[in-house]
C-alpha cells in the first residue's frame, strides 16, 4: 500500500492549488465540474471555493440554464486578484530601453511600456519600478530580465558594468517585499519559446542566442525544467574552446564562416546534451541560413543525435513569454504530495 506523505495544511494548500488550475484552465465551472476535473470531492471543493470568494481570488459567475432542478452555480478565477511586473533592457538604434510588462494571473496583459534609460543601474529600474506600483498596487511579483550570470546572490557577469557585484533579488525583495527573480535573456527565452511552441515534458531543447555585440549564449530547458548547472554556468557557450571570433567584422561579414561555427557549436552541444531542437536567434542567422546549418549538422552527426534545427522570428517575444511564466510560477504553490512505498 502506498501512504501519501504531508500534514494536513499541505494536502489543504495542494488541494487549493488544484481548484485554482482548474479555473484558470476551464475559464468557468460548477462545483461539480471543478470536482470531476480534479478528483476531489464535491464538499472539498465547495469549501475551498468559499475560502477563495472570500478574498475574491475566485468570483461567482452566471447560473447555468435551468432543466428543471435548481440552477448550479458558476465559478471563475479572478485574473485581477494580482499582477507581476516583468522588466528588462535592450538596445536599439544606439539607444537603451527598459521594457516593462505588467500581466494578470491569466497571463493578460495589463500594461506594456519601453522607457529610454541612459544607464542599467539600481535606480533606473527603482524609477520605473516605483511609477508602477503606485499605477498598479496589485502587483505582488516582480522579475528582472538581465544578459549575464549571478552566483551566490550577486551579478558576476552582465553587459551593465554599474550591476556587477550588486545582489539585485535581495535589495529588490527587501525594497517592495515580494518575491522577485532575476533571470539570464537567452534563459527566459528558451522558456518562452517551450511555452510559446507547447514542447512536451521529456523534450530537450537548446536556444542559441548570437547577440551582435557579444558573443553567444544558449539556454537548455530539459524534461520540463530549466537547466543552469549548479553553479548557473551552463549555457555559457562562447567559452567552449572552439577559436571562433565571434564579433570580429572578418568573421560576421562571411556566412561561410558564419553557418561553420554554428555548426561546430550545434555539433558540440549535441555531443552533452543531445537536444531534440536546437533553436537560433540572431542577425547572423536567417531561415536559409537555418536550412542549411541544418544540412551541415546532419552530415556531421550520426542519425541518432540529429536534432531539429529551427530560426526563432522573435527573440523579444520568446524573451517576454519565458519571464512572464518564471514570474507568475513565483506565485503558485510549489507544494507537491510525495508517495512513498
Amino acid at each position: 500500500m502506498k501512504n501519501i506523505g504531508g500534514n494536513a495544511m499541505v494536502i489543504k494548500e495542494v488541494n487549493m492549488n488544484l481548484v485554482r488550475k482548474a479555473l484558470k484552465a476551464e475559464g468557468e465551472a460548477t462545483k461539480q465540474q471543478i470536482a470531476s476535473i480534479t478528483g476531489l470531492s464535491a464538499v472539498t471543493v465547495g469549501t475551498i471555493l468559499q475560502q477563495l470568494l472570500q478574498t475574491s481570488e475566485v468570483l461567482e459567475s452566471e447560473l447555468c440554464a435551468s432543466g428543471g432542478g435548481r440552477p448550479a452555480q458558476r465559478y471563475k478565477y479572478n485574473g485581477d486578484y494580482a499582477y507581476i511586473l516583468t522588466l528588462f533592457p535592450y538596445e536599439t538604434g544606439g539607444r537603451i530601453l527598459m521594457r516593462s510588462t505588467v500581466v494578470n494571473l491569466l497571463g493578460t496583459i495589463i500594461h506594456e511600456g519601453a522607457e529610454d534609460v541612459a544607464q542599467v543601474d539600481v535606480a533606473c529600474f527603482e524609477h520605473i519600478i516605483d511609477t508602477l506600483i503606485a499605477s498598479y498596487p496589485a502587483i505582488r511579483a516582480m522579475g528582472i530580465g538581465l544578459p549575464g550570470a549571478e552566483w551566490k546572490g550577486r551579478i558576476v557577469i552582465s553587459d551593465y558594468k554599474a550591476l556587477l557585484g550588486v545582489s539585485m533579488v535581495e535589495h529588490f525583495k527587501e525594497r517592495y517585499n515580494m518575491p522577485v527573480i532575476m533571470e539570464n535573456d537567452v534563459n527566459a527565452a528558451v522558456v518562452g519559446y517551450c511555452e510559446r511552441a507547447q514542447i512536451h515534458s521529456d523534450e530537450a531543447v537548446a536556444y542559441l542566442y548570437f547577440p551582435d555585440r557579444f558573443p553567444p549564449g544558449a539556454g537548455i530547458f530539459i524534461n520540463g525544467q530549466l537547466f543552469k548547472g549548479r553553479r548557473n554556468f551552463a549555457g555559457e557557450v562562447a567559452n567552449i574552446p572552439l577559436n571562433i571570433p565571434w564579433g570580429e567584422h572578418a568573421f560576421v561579414s562571411s556566412s561561410e564562416q558564419v553557418e561553420q561555427a554554428i555548426v561546430q557549436l550545434i555539433v558540440s552541444i549535441c555531443a552533452v546534451i543531445n537536444p531534440d531542437r536546437v533553436v537560433l536567434y540572431g542577425s547572423i542567422v536567417n531561415q536559409a541560413s537555418g536550412s542549411r546549418i541544418a544540412e551541415r549538422c546532419r552530415a556531421e552527426l550520426p542519425v541518432s543525435a540529429v536534432p531539429e534545427v529551427i530560426v526563432s522570428e522573435d527573440f523579444t517575444a520568446d524573451y517576454l513569454e519565458g519571464m512572464v511564466a518564471r514570474t507568475l510560477a513565483t506565485l503558485e504553490p510549489s507544494i507537491k504530495l510525495s508517495r512513498h512505498e
